[in-house]
């Protein structure tokens, strides 16, 4: 057989190859993206708290490294205690389905607490905007957890009620967010968590709002 007829079988050969390359290729990229997936999805399922601890460097040596004027920074460790608070927050109270997004927990129990309360009061306890809270609000009426009603003594005022359906989960909340607190917090012992908790009124008082004494 001369060379001219060799040369279309070897094109065609040439094609085949490359297809399986790809195929090849296609199926090892799959398996990656499904590795990659399980290993996400059991980091989700692990505690926020335990996850970083298994994500620490395990060749790079930490001892040395220098935070500069971020050591002694209060503004710093707040923000470094908040983000692992809310992961570890939210971890615990994922059961519960209005738990998703912001603000949600706040508002079910403000208004549980405090029935026929007016949106802009919520809003101010809560730290929402006026969109941020119509947002909330809607997306919570919408859920069955809260209504709004037009206030019997002022026509143009609105106010929030917990649904029979929002009763049913506030005491599970409650459970759930003390038990995480507790849990938390519990690195500090009880007079320090009295003294932490004494600071952080007075800063809350200070910076967002006046607290109701008890």
């Amino acid at each position: 057989m001369d060379n001219r007829a060799l040369t279309p079988l070897m094109a065609r050969a040439d094609c085949a190859g490359v297809r399986i390359r790809g195929l090849l290729a296609g199926e090892r990229r799959k398996v990656r993206i499904g590795r990659e997936m399980a290993k996400a999805h059991a980091a989700r399922s692990k505690a926020p708290i335990q996850a970083r601890r298994e994500q620490l460097p395990k060749t790079a040596d930490l001892s040395g490294v220098k935070l500069d004027i971020l050591e002694n920074l209060l503004s710093f460790h707040v923000r470094a205690i908040g983000v692992v608070l809310n992961r570890d927050y939210d971890h615990v109270l994922s059961s519960v389905s209005l738990a998703h997004g912001t603000g949600k927990v706040s508002t079910l129990l403000m208004v549980a607490a405090n029935p026929g309360i007016r949106p802009s009061v919520l809003a101010h306890y809560v730290l929402r905007d006026r969109s941020a809270m119509t947002r909330l609000l809607h997306q919570m009426k919408t859920a069955g957890l809260i209504v709004e009603r037009i206030s019997d003594k002022e026509r143009r005022a609105r106010e929030l009620y917990v649904t029979a359906r929002g009763e049913t989960l506030v005491d599970r909340v409650r459970t759930l967010a003390r038990a995480q607190s507790d849990a938390f917090f519990s690195v500090l012992t009880p007079p320090e968590q009295t003294q932490l908790m004494t600071l952080l009124k007075k800063l809350y008082r200070h910076y967002v709002t006046d607290l109701p004494e008890i």
